[in-house]
Formats: structure tokens, sequence, C-alpha cells
């Protein structure tokens, strides 16, 4: 397989967590809808905002995601052929640059599941409660999504250092 096509998959591959993303998110927002419509306790009126803020980031998010990973499935083709080699070094630092992104992700989940925990351990307020509901939603959802993408980067880059080792690339 050529190396574009590895890239080409890379990137169908972020698309793909983008849409499954932002159905989520759109599956979050229906279900704050829905509390809004037929929820009649404290409860189910307190996590209609927080769901809704939470579901349209994962939207907007995954919207961005597809329409900026689909530009780049040109970009990278020209690229690719006008200088397969740089191509690849380009690709490999791009992936060495994103790599700490993973380890914010789990950092970013800890702290939103302690204040989670938090709100539930030491206030019986609502709104709070259902804050923190939303937080675990969205450090969950990034765990989630950040489990698949760094395999998928693991994988790609192991391809990258593969194929800078066979055609003799150097870097400078």
């Amino acid at each position: 397989m050529d190396f574009i096509q590895h890239t080409t998959n890379w990137v169908k591959g972020e698309i793909f967590e983008a849409t499954i993303f932002g159905a989520f998110g759109l599956l979050t927002i229906i279900c704050s809808l829905l509390f809004w419509k037929f929820g009649e306790t404290p409860n189910s009126k307190a996590v209609i905002i927080p769901f809704a803020v939470v579901g349209l980031f994962f939207l907007v998010t995954a919207v961005s995601g597809i329409i900026s990973n689909n530009k780049r499935l040109e970009e990278y083709n020209e690229a690719y052929q006008k200088s397969k080699a740089e191509f690849v070094i380009s690709e490999k630092k791009r992936v060495e640059d994103f790599q700490y992104l993973y380890k914010m992700t789990i950092i970013i989940a800890a702290v939103c599941f302690a204040i989670a925990v938090c709100f539930f351990l030491f206030t019986n307020n609502h709104i709070l409660r259902s804050i923190g509901l939303a937080m675990i939603i969205f450090g969950l959802t990034g765990l989630i999504i950040d489990y698949f993408s760094k395999e998928r980067a693991d994988d790609y880059y192991k391809v990258i250092t593969a194929q800078i080792e066979k055609n003799h690339i150097f870097e400078n």
C-alpha cells in the first residue's frame, strides 16, 4: 500500500470519529430537549442547560473536525505528490506534536470526574449535581474518543517510521 493511502485512512478515521462525536453531541442535545419537554422533577429540569451545553460543544467540535479533515485530504494528496519524503517527515512531526493531547484528555477527564464527585458528596444542589453529570459525560466521551484515536495514531506512527526506514529518508 502506498504511504498516502495510510494517510488517507488516518484522515478518514478522524472523520469517522468526528461523526461519532457529533452523533453523541446530537443525542445529548436531544436528551436535553426531552428533559425540557417531559421532565417534571427539579433534577430533570436542572440537567437541561448542562446537557445542552455539552451536546452543543460536541456537535460544534465534530462539525469543525469533519470540515477540516475533508480539506486535509486534498492538501495531503497535493503535498505527497509534490515531495513524498518531505511529506512523510512532516507527518512524523505532526503526529509527534499532538501526542501530548492524549495525556491532557486523561487529566481533563480526571478533573471532571473529581469535581463531579465533589458536587455529589458535598452538596444537594440540583444544578451543581447536573453540572457534575454533564462533566462526567464530557470526560467519559473524551476518554472514549481518544482511546480509539491514540490506537490509530500509534499504528500510523509505526507506518511512518517504517516508511522512513524503508526509503532511507533522512530527517533534518
